[in-house]
């Protein structure tokens, strides 16, 4: 039962009349006859009783007719969300982001997208890169902002600017009162890191500045979550490498400090990420967001 044939029997309907109704759908009324038989033997019952000066609804005919014009209106809709869901529009939108994304580029980017398209629903699934790209290649989420490199194939990138990394360290601390910090500076000090199956990239980067300083860090405690390394730095455990956009939490007892050598500061990696050839009109609606967001901070560097 098509939605064609269900406004023909609306129009005859109205009309109550055959030729007429046949010229307001435009169309011969012999077809229009054929259609509405069909309709009727689809149905089981006689909608119209005709004869050779009249059309009248029968019993079955009103009744039908009211959810007739309830199935052609849910059908407009439907067909105008179906449009508006492929213009990115409408419809869903799977987000994925990673626990350090937070406190940089995905709030900003949520914000703009929920301004810029107020009918989209947003799903935000938080997760590791590792598990957010499986996530996106067996299409359980659309996007997601996560730290590349990245082992799984079949994924396009488009990186955001680095974050730079700097130094998150006890405020009491003597270190605390330079404005920058020599990385040679923190040979004798106590470490917090984070795993290196969390972010073995990052892990890796740190280790290799500070080799190229002369010394491996001492390592006193690994913690999982940048957010509880600020807080044993707090507490006087350690010092440890953070995010520059971490600077937002402000927690009491903490300095932020950069390093003095500029070349030799390690960075973590961001990009958007999604599924090749699979990319929806919400999904592409964040990359045009991200780049927007991205000329601005190239435009005003960290630090400036």
């Amino acid at each position: 039962m098509d939605l064609r044939t269900m406004r023909c029997f609306i129009t005859v309907a109205e009309y109550l009349h055959f030729r007429r109704a046949a010229a307001h759908s435009n169309m011969t009324q012999p077809a229009l006859s054929l259609r509405i038989r069909a309709l009727e033997k689809e149905v089981g019952v006689t909608l119209l009783k005709r004869d050779r000066r009249s059309v009248q609804l029968t019993e079955a005919g009103h009744a039908f007719l009211d959810q007739a014009r309830v199935a052609i209106r849910s059908g407009a809709e439907a067909i105008a969300r179906a449009r508006a869901a492929a213009r990115g529009e409408a419809g869903r939108l799977r987000f994925g982001f990673t626990v350090l994304s937070s406190y940089a580029d995905m709030p900003e980017l949520v914000q703009r997208f929920r301004l810029a398209r107020p009918a989209v629903e947003i799903e935000l699934v938080q997760g590791e890169s590792s598990n957010l790209a499986a996530s996106l290649l067996s299409d359980e989420i659309d996007i997601a902002l996560l730290h590349p490199p990245l082992s799984a194939s079949g994924l396009r990138l488009k990186e955001l600017p680095a974050d730079e990394m700097i130094l998150a360290l006890p405020s009491t601390h003597a270190l605390a009162k330079l404005k920058t910090v020599p990385l040679k500076k923190l040979e004798s000090e106590p470490f917090l890191f984070g795993p290196r199956r969390i972010g073995p990239h990052l892990y890796d980067q740190i280790i290799l500045a500070c080799g190229k300083a002369g010394f491996s860090p001492n390592v006193v405690q690994e913690v999982a979550s940048m957010t509880t390394l600020v807080g044993l730095v707090a507490a006087g455990v350690g010092c440890g490498f953070v995010p520059s956009s971490l600077q937002v939490i402000r927690r009491p007892g903490v300095a932020f400090r950069r390093l003095s050598n500029l070349s030799k500061t390690p960075h973590l990696s961001t990009a958007l990420a999604w599924r090749d050839g699979s990319l929806s009109a919400a999904g592409q609606q964040v990359l045009n967001l991200s780049a927007e967001i991205g000329g601005r901070r190239r435009a005003c560097p960290q630090g400036n």
